[in-house]
């Protein structure tokens, strides 16, 4: 196995390879010649560039977590070199770029994961395995929360495409999961009251997403970046027997910046279980398993989700699931 991309998220996908019996973690690349060379020598593997990492023989496997922006591009170079891929959420920040991501998955025959890692977490998937067992009868609706803890400065928008592309795209899959629908429109009401620079470069700090579905489902999601006690994930999904909740235990009647200590304050905490099941539900899969997790398809409506949503929240009005809609 090799991995691209050293940011945070390559970072825990490296240190979990090295951990998975069945996969041997040979090499790790970055753009960033020193930052491959340190963690290379941390890990004691080799340090490459991409296109080298692509083409070593003796590279079976890639997982790929370089920046959103860039998922589609080295996604699609991976499986031409004959790689299984694991790609990190989201597979693109474009509906175009995750249609050549699909295209380059059927023609490969290689095995490809998208790093929805609820879907490995045993709070979220026991919540799923409920719904599918009929414990809320006919699931009606999912109210979703996704905050990320405050940091000192806002992010440019630009590497992600967007947070209501990237950051966003778990609550997304979450929900079409639970829901087993298709997205057909998104409205999104957003807010940078927080860091209003945002606003200029098509982004936001808070938002109030809803999505409808095909089957009459709806997912209403707060979206934020700006949480004063950490990390706060969480659903309740409602059926028309009954609701169920998922997730971090919500906070008191009063939450504020003192109620830290009750909150992971990274999201590589919150999540540190799923990150590693997902990993080797991939090996597994790799060495002839049951492909387990979300598939290029399923990335599919993500992608196409955060693209309309971010639309909206430009424009201001609902807007269709599908197309690629423009954003600054």
């Amino acid at each position: 196995m090799g991995v691209a991309g050293l940011g945070g998220m390559g970072t825990v996908h490296a240190s979990n390879a090295v951990r998975l019996p069945g996969a041997e973690l040979v090499a790790v690349a970055s753009t960033r010649g020193e930052r491959a060379a340190e963690v290379a020598g941390e890990l004691g593997v080799r340090a490459y560039g991409y296109p080298e990492l692509f083409a070593a023989d003796d590279v079976d496997a890639v997982v790929v977590a370089a920046r959103s922006i860039d998922h589609a591009e080295h996604a699609c170079a991976a499986l031409t070199a004959g790689k299984h891929l694991f790609l990190e959420k989201p597979g693109a920040t474009s509906v175009v770029g995750q249609e050549a991501v699909r295209g380059a998955a059927s023609t490969s025959g290689r095995i490809v994961q998208v790093g929805y890692h609820r879907r490995f977490d045993a709070r979220w998937a026991s919540a799923h395995a409920r719904i599918a067992a009929g414990d809320i009868g006919r699931p009606l609706l999912v109210l979703g929360v996704a905050r990320d803890v405050r940091t000192p400065e806002p992010e440019d928008p630009g590497p992600a495409g967007g947070s209501l592309v990237d950051m966003a795209s778990h609550a997304y899959d979450a929900a079409y999961w639970f829901l087993g629908q298709e997205p057909v429109e998104v409205h999104v009401a957003r807010q940078a009251a927080v860091y209003p620079e945002l606003i200029e470069l098509g982004d936001l700090d808070n938002a109030a997403v809803t999505v409808r579905f095909d089957g009459g489902g709806i997912a209403a999601l707060h979206i934020s970046r700006t949480c004063p006690w950490g990390h706060d994930v969480r659903a309740e999904i409602v059926g028309d027997e009954g609701s169920l909740f998922v997730g971090n235990p919500p906070p008191g009647p009063l939450a504020t910046r003192a109620d830290v200590e009750g909150f992971p304050q990274d999201y590589r905490e919150l999540f540190a279980d799923a990150y590693l099941a997902e990993l080797a539900a991939f090996v597994a899969a790799c060495a002839g398993g049951a492909p387990e997790g979300a598939s290029v398809d399923d990335d599919r409506r993500a992608v196409a989700v955060g693209v309309a949503a971010r639309a909206s929240a430009v424009a201001g009005e609902p807007l269709a699931v599908g197309p690629d809609w423009p954003w600054p």
